[in-house]
C-alpha cells in the first residue's frame, strides 16, 4: 500500500488548502527547525494507521489517496464545529446498535466527527461506498445501498480500517472476499514516527503483547508492535511441553532478522533477544499468554559481554531502527534517520529501507548521498518543502512540493553529477 495525496483543509497551524502529492518510494521532508517536519511525519502516520484516535478531541478536516494491489482508496475524514450536509441519497438506518460501543468522553466538545471511505477494484471493477458518522454507518456498492445500521459511538476511537472491517460481516460475500487482503494488511498498521532520539529504542522495552485461545484458534491482543514472525515464534515455544518463563532467540537462529543484521553492523560476536512470559494460562481453549520484558545481550569480539543498556547512543539507534524495519514492511516514517549514525551505518540504513515507501527528514547531507530519482517528476513528488508563511499578524506553516520548473533545474543539474543533491538543494534554496 502506498499514500499517493493528502491534503489538509483544515490542521493545527497548517494553510488550509495544503495538497502535497508523494513518491512510492523515497520522500524527503525538507524545512528548517520550527517549520512543521515532525508535525508532518506525526500527520503522514496517523493518515497511514488511518487511526485518529489521538486528535479525536481537536478539529481538522483531512482527505487522501491510498494504492493497494487491485485498488484505490479515497478517504475524506472531518471533525468540524459545524456540522457537516446529510447524504439526501441514503437511506434511512435501521436501528438496533450494532455491538454496545463507548459515547464521546467529551460529548459537549461540540465537534462532528464523519468518515467517507471510497474504495475503487479493478479487474472487475466495483465501487464500495462507506459513511460513518457519530449516529451510525452505512454502505453501498456500485451505487446501491447494501448495509446501514444507527448507533451512539466515538467514531473516531476507531480506524477507519475497524470500519470497513465491521461494514465487511454485512456486505455480499463477493465484496467482503475482494477486502480481505486489504484488511489482513492493514488491520493492525500502527506505523509510528522512528524519532530523532532513543523513543524508539525506549517502547522496545515497553512493548506488551498477547495471545489467547478460542474455539481453537489463537487470537493476537493489542496493536502488534512485533516483527512479523516474531507472533510465530513466540507461539511456537510456548506450544512446547515445558516452556521456560524466558525465551531467548541467537541472532544467528533466524536469518535476516533485525538482531543477525545488528550484530554484523555493529561488529559483535554474538547476539541474543529475551522476552518474559509475563502471565501464563494454559494454552488450551480459553488459555491466555502475555509477555514482555523484551532485553537484549551481546558479546564483543574481545568476549566482553554488554546488556542493551550499556550500547552507546548511535548503537540503540540502529538497533532500534532495524528492529523497526523488521515490524513495518510497507513503510518508514523517520525523523532525522542519519542522528548518530557513523556513514557507513548510514549507507546501510537507507539499504535497508529497500522497497517501502519512506518519509525521511536530515539535517545531516550524508543521507542525500544514497537517493536517486529517475526523472523530474519522481524527483518533485519525492521532496516535501516546509516554512512558515505570514497571514496578517498570524503566521501559518506551509507544506508543499516544489514547483516543475524547479523541479525540472534540479534533475538536470543533479544529472550531470557534478554537485552533491545537498548542495544543489541549498543552491535552489530547497534545503
Amino acid at each position: 500500500m502506498k499514500l499517493t495525496r493528502l491534503e489538509v483543509h483544515h490542521y493545527r497551524n497548517v494553510v488550509p488548502g495544503t495538497s502535497l502529492v508523494f513518491s512510492p518510494s523515497y520522500n524527503l521532508v525538507l524545512g528548517e527547525n520550527g517549520t512543521g517536519r515532525t508535525t508532518l511525519l506525526e500527520l503522514i502516520s496517523t493518515v497511514l494507521g488511518s487511526d485518529f484516535s489521538s486528535i479525536l478531541h481537536e478539529p481538522f478536516a483531512l482527505e487522501y489517496d491510498l494504492a493497494f494491489p487491485g485498488m484505490k482508496l479515497h478517504v475524506f475524514v472531518r471533525n468540524e464545529r459545524d456540522a457537516p450536509e446529510p447524504d439526501a441519497e441514503a437511506p434511512p438506518r435501521k436501528g438496533a446498535e450494532l455491538m454496545p460501543l463507548r459515547t464521546p468522553a467529551v460529548p459537549e466538545s461540540g465537534l462532528h466527527p464523519r468518515i467517507e471511505v471510497d474504495v475503487r477494484f479493478q479487474s472487475p471493477a466495483a465501487r464500495l461506498q462507506m459513511r460513518a458518522d457519530a449516529a451510525g454507518i452505512d454502505c453501498k456498492v456500485d451505487g446501491e445501498a447494501v448495509w446501514s445500521r444507527s448507533m451512539h459511538w466515538s467514531l473516531l476511537d476507531r480506524s477507519v480500517w475497524t470500519l470497513l472491517f465491521m461494514t465487511a460481516q454485512f456486505i455480499d460475500a463477493g465484496m467482503k472476499d475482494r477486502l480481505k487482503e486489504l484488511l489482513r494488511r492493514t488491520f493492525l498498521l500502527a506505523p509510528q514516527r522512528f524519532d530523532e532520539a532513543l523513543g524508539m529504542f525506549e517502547r522496545i522495552g515497553d512493548i506488551r503483547y498477547a495471545m489467547e485461545v478460542r474455539d481453537g484458534e489463537v487470537f493476537p491482543l493489542g496493536l502488534m508492535a512485533l516483527p512479523t514472525w516474531m507472533p510465530g515464534w513466540l507461539r511456537e515455544r510456548m506450544e512446547q511441553p515445558s516452556a521456560p518463563d524466558v525465551l531467548e532467540l541467537a541472532h544467528d537462529a533466524r536469518e535476516g532478522s533485525f538482531l543477525a543484521k545488528f550484530v554484523a553492523l555493529a561488529g559483535f560476536a554474538s547476539g541474543r533477544f529475551r522476552v518474559e512470559v509475563l502471565e501464563k494460562r494454559s494454552f488450551e481453549n480459553g488459555g491466555r499468554v502475555g509477555f514482555g520484558g523484551f532485553g537484549f545481550h551481546f558479546t564483543r569480539r574481545d568476549g566482553r559481554e554488554l546488556t542493551h543498556a550499556e550500547l552507546g547512543f548511535g548503537q540503540k539507534r540502529l538497533l532500534s531502527l532495524l528492529y523497526y524495519l523488521d515490524v513495518n514492511e510497507d513503510f518508514a516514517i523517520a525523523d532525522e534517520l542519519a542522528n548518530g549514525l557513523h556513514p557507513r551505518w548510514v549507507e546501510a540504513s537507507m539499504r535497508e529501507l529497500g522497497a517501502r515507501q519512506v518519509f525521511l527528514t536530515s539535517q545531516n547531507p550524508l543521507l542525500f548521498e544514497h537517493t536517486l530519482f529517475p526523472s523530474a517528476e519522481v524527483l518533485r513528488a519525492s521532496l516535501l518543502l516546509c516554512g512558515n508563511v505570514r497571514e496578517g499578524e498570524r503566521e501559518r506553516i506551509a507544506w508543499r512540493n516544489p514547483t516543475h520548473e524547479a523541479a525540472g533545474k534540479l534533475f538536470d543539474a543533479h544529472g550531470l553529477g557534478a554537485h552533491p543533491l545537498a548542495e544543489l538543494l541549498r543552491q535552489q534554496g530547497l534545503w
